[in-house]
């Protein structure tokens, strides 16, 4: 299926997502992507946590005809490969992925992913710091964005005016990514914390029950495993890993 583009701005949007749907629900169907300026009720996977976008991000959320994901991993982690995918080529960084849903720059959250199903369609939503040059305090992970990393690798800030003007080379990089998706190998090798000890909650957000081990990588579904105490290897499909 060829992939067209079809952008809708607002200015100011209560989320993306709320623009996704109700841009399906007016007709409009595979490849429209909405985007905002600022958020007034941006959140994250997790129910009550909320994206900060600083006046600084690119919002968005694009709606995808939920055929187009074929890799046997989940439409969040090809997603994540094409931030990773953008941000290397345009801007020379060396991301890695929080499983399951944040995009790293030297441990540094740079980029958060939240994919919904609405009918045949997924809406991928992306939050990714542009513009940023400090954030607010009391974030769960340091937090960073693509000028604070250029500074960083010595390289000179990026010429945008707008966070926006990012969109295009994202766009790029998940359309390719949806057309070739990368073997599972090459996802685990930017996987954050690899033989690392890890915690991760267990099943639905918000769950109390929690697994202790090391991160040993990525099945080939894309679940990631964990080798226990008693070790034993336990895929999670669902969860979030604390680091």
């Amino acid at each position: 299926m060829t992939l067209l583009w079809t952008p809708l701005h607002r200015g100011i949007s209560d989320s993306t997502m709320a623009d996704a749907r109700e841009a399906l629900a007016r007709g409009r169907g595979d490849g429209t992507v909405c985007t905002a300026g600022t958020q007034r009720r941006g959140r994250g996977r997790i129910s009550g946590r909320r994206w900060d976008d600083g006046d600084g991000s690119l919002l968005l959320t694009a709606v995808l005809d939920r055929r187009r994901f074929t890799a046997a991993y989940s439409p969040t982690q090809t997603t994540a490969w094409a931030l990773c995918r953008h941000l290397q080529s345009r801007h020379g960084l060396e991301p890695s992925v929080k499983w399951p849903n944040d995009v790293l720059v030297r441990h540094r959250k740079i980029a958060g992913i939240l994919v919904e199903t609405e009918g045949d369609y997924l809406l991928v939503g992306i939050g990714l710091n542009v513009l940023q040059v400090c954030f607010p305090e009391g974030l769960r992970r340091p937090a960073t964005s693509v000028r604070l990393e250029r500074e960083a690798a010595g390289r000179e800030p990026p010429i945008q005016t707008e966070p926006r003007d990012e969109l295009p080379g994202v766009l790029e990089a998940l359309a390719e990514t949806l057309a070739d998706p990368p073997p599972i190998h090459l996802l685990e090798a930017r996987l954050e914390g690899r033989g690392d000890p890890v915690e991760v909650n267990l099943g639905d957000p918000g769950t109390p029950e929690r697994l202790s081990g090391i991160l040993r990588g990525l099945s080939a579904d894309g679940a990631a495993e964990i080798i226990a105490a008693d070790g034993t290897v336990r895929r999670i499909y669902s969860g979030e890993i604390i680091q």
